[in-house]
């Protein structure tokens, strides 16, 4: 005859065969950063009756975005879930056609974007964290045989108790991305130059 005792002891593996399954299931799972940075929706002719070709080119080395550093352990790099100037490109020319630009593949006038620096750094202690990022962007614009190339930073630093949280982080990146972007279609001398 069997007693509970016995058909405990089968639960119990089973169970803990199914937790450590779980558990290593989880710790497999790669983060990644979840770029979706916004532009305004509020229209201006800035850039009115001019058009322009429009191009983005990731120049960086290394195709993460978060590096996390813990003393003694390795850095952890999280990428993001895209292809940085596959996020960018509509991104840029959304900005510029609200703002009056026409996009023209056949334009005399050339926009070219090169994404050089876009990273945080996560400085990960026991109970803190100090995050540092930087994002660098040059708008080299080509209109009438003529070139004006300019270069866009962005830094900012953050820090909290606890552990840092990678919500929070793509906020603050999408959110730098959105205001480099708004910087470069506003320029003044980026407009002045585009014929």
């Amino acid at each position: 005859m069997l007693t509970f005792a016995h058909l405990k002891s089968p639960f119990k593996t089973l169970a803990t065969c199914l937790t450590l399954i779980m558990l290593t299931a989880c710790a497999n799972t790669t983060n990644k950063m979840v770029l979706a940075p916004q532009i305004p929706a509020i229209k201006s002719t800035l850039h009115a009756m001019k058009t322009a070709q429009i191009t983005v080119t990731d120049m960086r080395a290394n195709s993460h975005i978060v590096a996390i550093h813990r003393e003694g352990k390795a850095i952890e790099l999280v990428p993001a879930h895209d292809h940085l100037d596959t996020i960018l490109t509509p991104l840029l020319k959304q900005a510029f056609i609200n703002n009056g630009l026409t996009i023209d593949e056949n334009a005399m006038n050339n926009i070219e974007l090169f994404i050089n620096t876009a990273e945080v750094d996560v400085h990960q202690a026991l109970m803190k964290y100090h995050t540092t990022s930087q994002l660098t962007l040059t708008a080299k614009v080509t209109a009438n045989e003529q070139t004006l190339t300019k270069t866009f930073k962005n830094k900012g630093n953050s820090e909290g108790v606890l552990a840092a949280d990678l919500a929070v982080l793509e906020r603050n990146l999408n959110q730098q991305i959105s205001d480099t972007i708004a910087l470069i279609v506003n320029d003044s001398e980026i407009q002045q130059f585009l014929k």
